[in-house]
């Protein structure tokens, strides 16, 4: 008669089974299991509930929303439409080919743009000016410098603005209208508030320190710029790699006694070419018991 099985006899029978360095774990009580019982049902339903999650699509980032990266390219694919739409030579039908390639099927540009016999319109320049959502798609704002040409004489045909309508496809973005005009969104001639001006018995003498830290700083007069930093040069931005200046001029002082800033106004000249420019050059000064002190100068370039 064969020996009944025992957690004693296993490691006879069976040697692999036989442990020696821990005891027969002791029977576990009924309300234990209940409690793995239900422990293993939680678990495997988190398990099914996130595989679930898996295979159901996931909502797509919305293309039009503020800050998404495909607003560049709704903007740049307006951009380049309306350079092609605003143009108008003597080859319309190459004309409608290019128009073609911007707009969804269906959209009837024919004679949206008409200049006179004899005259060509083409653009130099055209920037997006920003975007907005709408249903179904985008509205974008572009500026466009358009010139006309007759007879080899150019005409500035001056800044327009169009709004450009764009539908969002699963494949890109398209045109799916005529543009329509809208006011360009330039300030110019208006009257924006101002800095404070400075007191006027600090505006001479703060205008002449800043002249001076600037001239000192593109001269790269270290021993100045400590004098006029009160002890240690002030924190400067030099002019970009390969600007030079050329003449300093005069300086526009705002601000209060504790914090002041001029403005410096400073001819340069690029890298290359015999062109030159006035920049503004910021000085930021502060006066105290011991007079004037420069703290920063920035002319644009790096820190």
């Amino acid at each position: 008669m064969s020996e009944p099985f025992s957690p004693s006899t296993a490691g006879v029978l069976f040697p692999e089974l036989a442990d020696t360095s821990e005891p027969v774990p002791p029977a576990r009580s009924r309300g234990s299991r209940v409690l793995r019982m239900a422990a293993r049902v939680v678990l495997w339903g988190l398990i099914a509930a996130g595989a679930l999650r898996g295979m159901l699509p996931t909502a797509e980032p919305d293309p039009t929303s503020a800050g998404h990266p495909a607003d560049r390219r709704v903007e740049a694919v307006a951009a380049a439409f309306l350079r092609e739409y605003l143009t108008v030579g003597d080859d319309r039908a190459a004309r409608a080919r290019r128009l073609g390639q911007f707009t969804v099927a269906g959209t009837d540009l024919q004679g949206s743009v008409s200049v006179p016999a004899g005259v060509a319109q083409y653009v130099d320049l055209v920037v997006a000016a920003g975007s907005s959502p709408v249903a179904g798609g985008v509205e974008v704002t572009v500026l466009a410098h358009v010139l006309q040409v007759r007879s080899g004489a150019y005409r500035d045909g001056g800044i327009l603005a169009f709004v450009v309508p764009l539908a969002v496809l699963p494949r890109g973005v398209a045109v799916n209208g005529r543009p329509r005009p809208a006011v360009p969104p330039i300030a110019s001639g208006m009257s924006p508030t101002r800095p404070r001006a400075a007191p006027a018995a600090l505006s001479r003498p703060a205008g002449r320190v800043a002249r001076q830290a600037v001239a000192a700083l593109v001269a790269a007069d270290s021993t100045t710029l400590a004098r006029l930093g009160g002890g240690r040069p002030p924190s400067a931005r030099p002019l970009p790699a390969g600007w030079r200046a050329v003449g300093v001029g005069g300086a526009d002082v705002t601000g209060t006694r504790g914090a002041l800033a001029a403005q410096v106004a400073v001819r340069v000249r690029p890298p290359t070419g015999r062109a030159s420019y006035v920049a503004p050059v910021r000085v930021d000064l502060e006066a105290g018991p011991r007079g004037l002190t420069v703290r920063r100068i920035n002319a644009g370039g790096p820190p």
